[in-house]
Parts: structure tokens; C-alpha cells; sequence
């Protein structure tokens, strides 16, 4: 063979090894969050305490993404909880640590593998539910800490404790999910949304379908979700929950609200919940003023159950990954016993609960 054909071989041979290359183009990112706070909790007794989590919850994730070229890309997101008030793998509350109480790194906040391009993303594995999202998304305190408005009972575990074998998993994630997002923009600016099955596998509390649409443009986004969760093995008795939330941000302050309700169908003692919250934030300069006001109450068989719950906090940005905080809130209670913390002290019916935390937030 030549030595200008050996040449223009070699060439070839470089070109498409640049171009695979090219097309499989991949990237990975290890991020986190530490968050610990020093906080006081009273409910029938006063605790304090040392925690993770008041403004963050506190994770340690891998993320990925190959370009297969052609706009389809492969990604996977593997985030577990920390627990760095103990060095342990989740978070926790008082001073024993033995073998059997050890919590290793499990990828249980999100676990998934996707394929995406210009139609959308098809995720599968364990991640938030559809109807999670406005809870967290409107709430000035992210569901995190003492002034999440979660705290009003977003597990809904008083309603399943009412039907024998039942169990509620879905509120906050799913496992074993199979979920279809929206492209962004690609069918309407502004518009977003996803549809979510998750299998039972056996297990009471898991079996999910669901889905959320919304829309955000300039200083406004609204969206609204559903979603019915199988809560005994046998699907005779379902969990169904939808909501509404929107925010609206005037510069100065940012406004938020969300209106949920839950049904218990074919328990023995069917019950019902209804939960709405309104919230603020203010941003000036580096400093975050928060504040809201949430609600709950409850009917059927847990009728004459409700509570209501204020907040305040504040965080300063020590830079942009850096944060010191702030906050205080309060539930009072009539004929049930939510509490600020669930891991604190225990709290007789009736009783109210109050609690603040101070602490820092670094993310990496």
C-alpha cells in the first residue's frame, strides 16, 4: 500500500473516531448539600437540639449526561440523604448510634435513569410524585425545616392509620416509576407538565398514577396535579389527592399559595383532608425574608380535626453557595397533634407546638 493512501487512511480513521467521540459526548457531576442547625422544639416537652436540614435538606448526588447524537441524550441521577449531624446516611435525632441503627448512603431521595430529546424525557426509577411538586415548589421554605407547610400532615398518615393493612408511600416519591416529562417549551411556551405510573410490586402504599400541568411566563407560574395511590395491596381502598398552586413575583416580594385536598375511598371509615397555605418572600440585597400562613382540616371520620400554623425566617447569603438562617414557627392545634419537627419530643392531642432553628447551609 502507498504511503499517501496509508496517509489518507489514517485520516479517515481519525475523522469518524473524532466524530464518535463527538456524538458521545458525556458528562458527570457530583454535587451536594450540608445543612445543620441548632434548634429548640416544644411540644409536651422542650428539646434541643442539634439537626440537619433547616433550610436544605442535607444530600449527597451523581448526575449524568451522554449525548447519543441525533438530540437524544441518556442521564442518570443517583441522590441520597445525609445525616451530617451524625455522619450517618440519613438524617436523625438523639445521641445513640449502635450497629443496628447505622444508615448506610441509599440513593432513596432520587434514583433514576432517562432518555430525553426534542418530544420530552421518559424517566425511570424513584423520584418525586407529580402531586408533591406544588407543595414544594409555592412554599417559601421549600418543605424544609420548621416552617414547612408540609408539616400539616403532607403524609397523611392519621387517614390510612383508619383502614387495617393500609399504607400511604406516594406523598413525596415513588418507587419502581415509570414518568413522561414535557420539553421545555416545545409544545407552548411556558408550558410544562409530566405523567407518572408507579407498579405496586406487592407492597401496599406504592401503586401510583398521576400527573401534573402548568404554566409559567415572566413573573407568574400556576400549576395543578392528581394523583390516586392503591393504599392496601388489594386496590379496594385508594388515596386520591389533587391541588392547585401559583406564585406571582412583584420584584420587591414574591407571592405564593397552594390549595390541596385528600380522600380516603372504600376504607371502613372513609375520611378526608384539606390543606391551603399562603406565603411570601422577600429578597433584599443578601439577605431572604420569609414568612406564611397554612391550614388544615380535617372531615369524615377524623371530622373536628383541623390546625393552623404561621412562620417566619430569614436567611443571609454569605456568597452564592454559603447561607446563615433563621426560623420560627408555630401550630395550634384543635382535637390532633401536628407538630413543627416530626423527630421531637411527642405531642398529646389538643396540644399546641412551637419551634426555631438557626443555623448554615453550604452546597457544593
Amino acid at each position: 500500500m502507498s504511503p499517501s493512501i496509508l496517509r489518507k487512511t489514517a485520516v479517515a480513521f481519525g475523522v469518524c473516531t473524532l466524530c464518535g467521540a463527538a456524538a458521545a459526548q458525556s458528562s458527570v457531576t457530583v454535587f451536594g448539600v450540608v445543612d445543620l442547625f441548632v434548634g429548640v422544639i416544644r411540644n409536651d416537652q422542650t428539646t434541643t437540639q442539634l439537626g440537619e436540614g433547616g433550610m436544605s435538606s442535607s444530600r449527597l448526588g451523581f448526575r449524568g449526561v451522554e449525548d447519543l447524537g441525533g438530540g437524544l441524550k441518556a442521564g442518570f441521577w443517583l441522590e441520597g440523604a445525609l445525616g451530617p449531624d451524625t455522619g450517618r446516611g440519613g438524617a436523625s435525632f438523639g445521641n445513640g448510634t449502635t450497629a443496628t441503627s447505622e444508615n448506610p448512603l441509599l440513593f432513596q431521595r432520587r434514583s433514576t435513569v432517562s432518555l430525553s430529546n426534542q418530544w420530552g424525557e421518559v424517566r425511570l426509577g424513584r423520584d418525586y410524585t407529580a402531586t408533591y411538586w406544588n407543595w414544594s415548589v409555592f412554599d417559601p421554605f421549600s418543605q424544609v425545616g420548621v416552617g414547612r407547610s408540609g408539616n400539616l400532615g403532607i403524609g397523611f398518615a392519621a387517614l390510612t392509620a383508619l383502614q387495617p393493612g393500609a399504607s400511604y408511600g406516594t406523598s413525596v416519591r415513588a418507587n419502581n416509576m415509570v414518568g413522561y416529562f414535557l420539553p421545555n417549551g416545545a409544545f407552548g411556551p411556558g408550558l410544562y407538565g409530566q405523567v407518572q405510573v408507579a407498579a405496586g410490586e406487592g407492597a401496599a402504599g406504592n401503586k401510583f398514577v398521576g400527573g401534573r400541568i402548568g404554566y409559567s411566563s415572566g413573573p407568574y407560574n400556576v400549576a395543578a396535579a392528581y394523583g390516586q395511590t392503591d393504599v392496601t395491596v388489594a386496590g379496594s381502598v385508594t388515596l386520591d389527592s389533587w391541588n392547585i398552586g401559583g406564585s406571582w413575583d412583584f420584584g420587591v416580594v414574591k407571592v405564593s399559595g397552594n390549595y390541596s385536598s385528600m380522600t380516603l375511598d372504600g376504607a371502613v371509615n372513609e375520611a378526608d383532608q384539606d390543606n391551603w397555605f399562603v406565603g411570601a418572600a422577600a429578597p433584599w440585597g443578601q439577605w431572604n425574608f420569609k414568612a406564611s400562613y397554612a391550614q388544615v382540616k380535617r372531615g369524615g371520620a377524623l371530622s373536628g380535626q383541623k390546625a393552623n400554623q404561621w412562620a417566619v425566617g430569614v436567611d443571609y447569603n454569605l456568597s452564592k453557595r454559603t447561607a446563615l438562617y433563621a426560623t420560627y414557627a408555630a401550630i395550634d392545634n384543635t382535637d390532633t397533634n401536628f407538630t413543627v419537627l416530626s423527630n421531637a419530643s411527642t405531642l398529646t392531642r389538643g396540644n399546641n407546638s412551637s419551634g426555631g432553628q438557626v443555623g448554615i447551609r453550604h452546597s457544593f
